[in-house]
């Protein structure tokens, strides 16, 4: 998910050096971008194996992930720290790239159609990216902040399996949206 995510947010960045300041992102920035992504993912996902929060059963008992209900005030500043570098951070950088691109859009008369259509097609696997993720970040900050009672195993189970099949969808967005997948 973090992979995930943070991808969407380079692709976004690079959309928007590419609309906005019309540059062009070298080979050796990709790669680049490609470690970055995978080292900070790394990173919050080596957090709890190193103490900080800790991996347990999520509460269907079908999967794991990091200790939502821990009360200790190390394990809630992960969480928080977590859902602004991993969820918020993201989200808002995205927001602020694409906002700018369709102010750039509107700034200019032509643009390239096929600028528009990527775009479009980026726009779409972030809101599905959301749209996957969101209900188990509301069900996990619920968990988090005491309201584990309205959690059952049932409701949980659902925005879970939802958000782990978020990586299914890339694919068929991309086969559906550009001629050269």
């Amino acid at each position: 998910g973090i992979v995930s995510i943070m991808t969407l947010t380079v692709l976004a960045y690079e959309r928007y050096i590419r609309v906005v300041h019309a540059k062009v992102i070298d080979f050796s920035w990709s790669w680049r971008a490609i470690t970055y992504i995978w080292l900070y993912s790394l990173a919050w996902t080596g957090a709890p194996l190193l103490g900080w929060n800790r991996y347990t059963l999520e509460i269907h008992g079908l999967g794991c992930s990091v200790d939502w209900k821990s009360k200790d005030p190390n394990d809630a500043s992960f969480v928080l720290l977590f859902f602004l570098g991993c969820l918020v951070a993201p989200v808002g950088i995205m927001a602020y790239c694409y906002g700018h691109i369709l102010y750039a859009t509107v700034q200019v008369i032509k643009l390239l159609k096929y600028e528009k259509k990527v775009a479009k097609m980026c726009f779409l696997m972030i809101s599905t990216f959301l749209i996957c993720w969101m209900p188990y970040a509301v069900v996990s900050l619920l968990v988090t902040y005491g309201y584990s009672n309205l959690v059952t195993p049932t409701v949980a189970i659902i925005p879970s399996f939802f958000a782990k099949s978020s990586t299914a969808y890339n694919p068929v967005i991309y086969i559906f949206m550009s001629r050269k997948v």
